[in-house]
């Protein structure tokens, strides 16, 4: 009956003590900025038929398959900029090597009017 009390209070303590700590791991309703991937991109594009020279350059934060991105379009020839795309998707691993990303489009021209909104599915194949 003893070695029973002493297993029970034994066990009892040991799965407070983990229920607490994976309670104090999983405290900050914040997620962690380390675990949230950046990409700064750039691509700069010269129109051979129009003769216009045009940059995209923007930031895309990407965390457990969702990524955000904002990229504007900067145009030499005007110097200005010319559309910002707002860009939001997520990507479902099927397997290994294949994966599928739905994820939607939201354009601004420079006066920040809306322009383009497109939604759309992409899909990837590792080799």
């Amino acid at each position: 009956m003893k070695a029973l009390i002493i297993g029970a209070a034994l066990a009892v303590s040991i799965s407070t003590v983990a229920m607490a700590e994976e309670k104090a791991e999983n405290k900050s309703l914040v997620p962690n900025l380390s675990a949230v991937d950046f990409t700064f991109s750039t691509d700069t594009e010269y129109n051979v038929t129009n003769e216009t020279v045009f940059t995209d350059f923007g930031v895309t934060a990407e965390m457990k398959g969702i990524d955000l991105s904002l990229t504007p379009q900067f145009s030499w020839d005007d110097q200005n900029i010319s559309n910002v795309e707002l860009a939001a998707g997520y990507t479902f691993n099927v397997n290994d090597s294949f994966g599928i990303r739905p994820y939607g489009e939201f354009n601004l021209d420079k006066d920040f009017n809306a322009g383009d909104k497109i939604v759309g599915v992409k899909t990837t194949y590792n080799f």
